[in-house]
This record gives structure tokens, C-alpha cells and sequence, in this order.
């Protein structure tokens, strides 16, 4: 939706209002809009160009968390650790790889609580010109969020105020960075109801981050080595056994899970891969952490786990690759172009955002489909009645489900078909889709 709005943008040259699909919208985040508008302007449209404002924003996070980190801690080993749990964590992935605001709510966040720490915590600022920073610091969050990010902002300020009597840099972070962490998590629930909500891979990320960045930064230098060899071979254990647990059900499928509301399905052949890969990435970063960690060598020992980490990221980036067809309609897009012209009709059966990458891909408006007990006098703005032109000259495009597929008045032909969708029309091809 975000990648439609920000293309209307550059083609109207108006970015005061938002539109999709030639329909005024409200959208959830006008940075967002703006950023990809911006990269369009300058790069022209495509993918790429559409996510790098993400990409961008995704750095900026691992940059201030860097900065953070050594700040708080004393220590550059704790900042680039810092850095590389937020850039590693799976969740940074699952959370910036769709065109969402929760990164550019998350950079301001991270951004807002660096600020509060230094001033409250780190300055002691107290007294009226405290309560007005924290006023100033949660109105900054409301302009990238809904009313709920404030929260943080204010739970990051009770923390830093109760941080003030605390001495020594590593007790004074820990009040605001586990209260920004828990009110991150919390603030999930209100920004939206949904089990694919991204704020719940990523808000917590940066304060989880910078706590990780201090603890491994410490145990490099003056933790008990013994120790953490035990810990290493506990890593080694569940490693091994995961990846065990993991190769089995690759090997002897069909298998399916639920993980934190979302169903999981592991059929046959391909979909077996991101298993696999799964698996050797824990058996490379669990081997390579206890082989090193029994060297004594615990800054490669640490960058293997980061490493192990991002195997567990192309993993997951392996899977949902396999799976686009079933959330994309690039396929379909691709498929009917060589024969659309500008006379054809493109219509959606469903909501709009369910077949948005259509309408990008296809780089035209498209309309909402009306079944024929609709009963509308006159179809609204962006709609068209199936009924009234499936018979007629212009050739139709419907993209419609395979399972629920629109029933349509006439004789119907599949011109394209992908992950569960297909493209019917009122017309045979005449030699140049192809799917």
C-alpha cells in the first residue's frame, strides 16, 4: 500500500494527499510515504528503490545503537555487539522486509531514548525542564505512531528519573533499557491486533540490543572463563539438538506448526530447504562458538552466534521466497502484461490491499470487482460491475481466488495462475501471457 501511495505521489506530483488507486486514502504513516516518494523521485520506481528507505533506517537503528552501547557501557566491543544483534536478530528481518512504519517508529524510539537517558539519567536534569523534555519526547513519538507510543516515552522517562540515584554507568542503564524493552513489547498490542503485527519483531530489539552489547562486552573481559565454557557447551547441546529435531522433519515430512499464531507447513521438496538451512546454520554457530569459547578466544566465538543468527535469517528469507507466490501477485502481474493494453479492464476480486502488488507491478489503476447481488444503482469511484461489461468488447482481467473463485456471467478462461490466485478474462489469449 505504502509502494502505491508514494508512486501516485511522484506521477500527481501531490504529496500533501494520499491516494491508492486514484482514491484519496488515509495512510498509516506519511514519513513512510514521503521516504519511498523520495526514492522513486530520485531512482526511479522498482523494488529496490521501494525498500531502500527501509534499508536506510535499518542501519541508522544498528548506527545509534553503536553509539548507545559505548555510551552506556564504556566499552566499543558493547556497541559493536549492540549493532549486530540488531542487524543479525531474525526479527529485524521480519519486521523491515515488508513496507511497514514500525522501523521508522523504532529508529525515532531509539532515537527519543538516547536523548531522555542522557539528559534525565546521565545529566540528572530534573524539575520543570525534565517534565518538559518528556512531554516534548512523547509528542515526537505520537507523530510517527498512534496515540499508545507515547507509553514509551513515558516509561523510558519514569525509568531515567529513578536511574539518577543510581551509580556507575551500568546500573544507571538497566531501569530505562528494561523499561523501554517491556513497554515496547506492550505497546504491540495496542498499535494493532493482528498475529503478523512487525512492532513485535522489532520495537524490543534495540534496548534487548544494548543489554546483550554491555553483557557480552563484560563477560569478554572479566567474566569467569569456566563458566562460560559451560555455557558454551549448553549452547552446543540445544543447538545440535534443534538442528536435529529440525533435519528430521526435512527428511520426513509432511509437518506443521504454529509458532506465535502463524501456521507453518512443511510439504515436500523446496519447502524443505529453509529446514535445512536452518539446521546447518545451528550446527555451524553452535560448533564455531564452543571450538573458539574453549580457545579463549570469546570475540570469535561471539561472532559465530552472530553469524548463526544470520543463517537462521536466510533461512527464514529462503521460506518466505518459496511462499511469495501465495502473498504476492508479481507473478500474475508479469504474466497477463505482454497482452493488456490500454483499452483492457483490470479488476480485483476483494479488497484492495489483498491484491495490491498487482496493481504495482502492473504500473496502473486498477478497479474493485462488484458481484452481481451487489444491487448498487451506479458502481462507486474505483469499482466496476462485472455483470455490465464481461459480455461487452473490452477484454477483462479478474484477479480472483482459486478456492473462492468470482462468479462470473459468461464463458471465463484462465489466463494466469499462482499461489492460490489466477487471472480469469472474457477472452482466449492470443499468444503472449504465459505462467
Amino acid at each position: 500500500m505504502h509502494a502505491e501511495i508514494a508512486r501516485e505521489m511522484v506521477t500527481r506530483g501531490d504529496w500533501s494527499v494520499a491516494y491508492v488507486n486514484g482514491v484519496a486514502v488515509r495512510s498509516s504513516s506519511r514519513a513512510l510515504d514521503w521516504s519511498i516518494a523520495s526514492s522513486f523521485k530520485l531512482f526511479g520506481v522498482a523494488d529496490w528503490s521501494a525498500r531502500l528507505p527501509i534499508a536506510l533506517c535499518a542501519l541508522a537503528l544498528a548506527m545509534i545503537a553503536f553509539f548507545f552501547a559505548r555510551k552506556l557501557f564504556v566499552w566499543n566491543a558493547a556497541g559493536l555487539y549492540a549493532a549486530l544483534a540488531v542487524l543479525v536478530w531474525p526479527g529485524t528481518f521480519l519486521a523491515t522486509r515488508d513496507l511497514t512504519a514500525a522501523p521508522f517508529l523504532c529508529l525515532e524510539t531509539t532515537a527519543v531514548a538516547f536523548v531522555l537517558w542522557h539528559l534525565l539519567a546521565a545529566k540528572k536534569l530534573g524539575g520543570g525542564a525534565a517534565l518538559a523534555v518528556s512531554a516534548m519526547a512523547a509528542a515526537l513519538l505520537l507523530l510517527a505512531g498512534s496515540w499508545p507510543a507515547a507509553v514509551v516515552a513515558v516509561a523510558i522517562a519514569a525509568a531515567a528519573w529513578t536511574a539518577q540515584r543510581a551509580q556507575g554507568s551500568d546500573k544507571l542503564a538497566q531501569w530505562p533499557l528494561a523499561a523501554w524493552a517491556a513497554s515496547a513489547f506492550a505497546l504491540g498490542g495496542f498499535l494493532e491486533a493482528h498475529p503478523r503485527n512487525p512492532w513485535f519483531w522489532i520495537g524490543p530489539v534495540p534496548p534487548l540490543a544494548l543489554l546483550v552489547g554491555g553483557w557480552l562486552a563484560d563477560q569478554e573481559a572479566f567474566s569467569d572463563k569456566a563458566k562460560l565454557r559451560r555455557v558454551a557447551y549448553a549452547i552446543f547441546a540445544i543447538g545440535i539438538l534443534v538442528a536435529a529435531i529440525a533435519i528430521f522433519f526435512a527428511m520426513h515430512g509432511p509437518a506443521s506448526f504454529t509458532l506465535w499464531r502463524t501456521s507453518f507447513v512443511v510439504t515436500a521438496g523446496s519447502t524443505r530447504i529453509p529446514l535445512l538451512i536452518f539446521a546447518a546454520a545451528l550446527v555451524a554457530g553452535a560448533t564455531g562458538n564452543l571450538l573458539f569459547r574453549l580457545r579463549g578466544k570469546a570475540r570469535f566465538a561471539n561472532c559465530f552466534l552472530a553469524g548463526m543468527l544470520g543463517g537462521v535469517t536466510v533461512a527464514i528469507q529462503a521460506g518466505l521466497v518459496i511462499a511469495s507466490p501465495a502473498f504476492s501477485s508479481q507473478i500474475l502481474a508479469d504474466a497477463i502484461r505482454p497482452e493488456l493494453e490500454p483499452t483492457d479492464i483490470v479488476a480485483i476480486d476483494g479488497k484492495y490491499p489483498e491484491a495490491s502488488s498487482f496493481a504495482f507491478y502492473l504500473e496502473r489503476p486498477v478497479s474493485i470487482a462488484l458481484p452481481r447481488e451487489a444491487g448498487l444503482p451506479a458502481p462507486p469511484r474505483g469499482a466496476v460491475a462485472v455483470e455490465g461489461i464481461w459480455a461487452g468488447p473490452a477484454r477483462v482481467y479478474l484477479w480472483t481466488r482459486i478456492d473462492h473463485p468470482f462468479p462470473v456471467p459468461g464463458p471465463s478462461y484462465v489466463v494466469a495462475a499462482s499461489g492460490g490466485k489466477e487471472i480469469l478474462s472474457n477472452q482466449p489469449n492470443s499468444g503472449g501471457a504465459s505462467f
